[in-house]
């Protein structure tokens, strides 16, 4: 199972405006301002929905609307790393490297390709959630895992910035810089960029879906969500973020089978791609794991590097907690 972590609070409506370009809905402009209102009101709702929910409690309301726009900005960049898994399996695939870099290089184009104006908001969060598990990490006295299948937390979140440095130098400069990289690296990103989107197009373009061609049926599931995640349960199903990815999957591919989309209980937090099942996976509890992490390090500097053993780190986790 996959183990994701995100963090940092996003532009507003930077993510949902991205969920816009997923659909290829971003034009024109009067098209898209009724969906950017439709997303506004479902981030209206799910904040409602939330108001109450003891993991929250302690955050202001405004604090409560950015972290369903985070949370939902985040299982959309969880959903694009198992849909690369799910293409890769699916569609015969070929991968040069580690199955879990190239889905977390097709995520990070993906949302970069887009084009929305806001779309790279997404991917801040998602580097800057490896930021924030390294640090948590480190308090938690972690073993480090070096035969684990995926990177080490900090190279995951340093790829992501890589491509975006390599897609648009002048753009993602300045994040680049805060996140302590150095300009030698940022110079061989585009190498790394120009690598990742052209080989991605060329072994994706025989799958793509012409316009004459019938769409895969994707199917939503949404499974029991009981207890303390019933809550999360309801949110997640009214910001349809599931029905969104199955969208863009359905409308840009050539599936051999069906497939679907599901959110279930699962006993930790996680998301994956089910073989067997034909079916992107993801687990309530990762939510859980988005909301910990949102209220924990919110107020803290996002792409800060902690030395083992600093006895700040304690205090500042112990300050962005309350």
């Amino acid at each position: 199972m996959d183990r994701l972590r995100c963090g940092a609070a996003g532009v507003r409506r930077g993510a949902f405006i991205l969920l816009l370009g997923v659909l290829g809905l971003t034009t024109p402009a009067a098209a898209q301002s009724l969906i950017e209102d439709e997303l506004e009101q479902r981030v209206v709702q799910t904040t409602a929905l939330i108001a109450d929910y003891p993991r929250v409690a302690g955050l202001s309301d405004e604090e409560k609307r950015k972290l369903v726009e985070f949370v939902s900005g985040n299982m959309l960049f969880v959903f694009g790393h198992e849909a690369g898994h799910a293409l890769i399996n699916e569609l015969g695939i070929p991968v040069i490297g580690r199955e879990e870099d190239g889905a977390d290089s097709f995520s990070t184009l993906m949302a970069l390709k887009i084009g929305a104006r806001y779309a790279d908001s997404v991917l801040v969060n998602a580097a800057t959630g490896w930021f924030y598990s390294e640090r948590r990490n480190r308090r938690d006295h972690a073993k480090m895992v070096y035969y684990d299948e995926h990177g080490i937390d900090l190279q995951r979140a340093y790829n992501i910035v890589c491509l975006m440095v390599g897609s648009n130098p002048e753009k993602f400069s300045g994040l680049a810089q805060e996140t302590g990289m150095p300009e030698q690296r940022q110079g061989t990103c585009q190498g790394d960029y120009s690598n990742a989107s052209w080989s991605w197009d060329k072994v994706l373009k025989p799958h793509l879906r012409k316009p004459e061609d019938p769409k895969t049926d994707i199917k939503v599931i949404y499974g029991p969500a009981e207890g303390q995640l019933a809550p999360i349960g309801e949110a997640i199903k009214s910001m349809k973020i599931l029905e969104t990815v199955a969208g863009m999957l359905s409308d840009q591919y050539r599936w051999p089978k069906p497939i679907s989309l599901q959110m279930q209980m699962c006993g930790q937090p996680g998301a994956r791609w089910d073989m067997t099942a034909k079916a992107l996976i993801g687990c309530y509890e990762i939510v859980q794991e988005f909301t910990f992490l949102y209220r924990t390090y919110r107020k803290t500097q996002a792409f800060a590097l902690v030395d083992e053993g600093r006895m700040e780190e304690t205090r500042i986790y112990q300050a962005a907690a309350e």
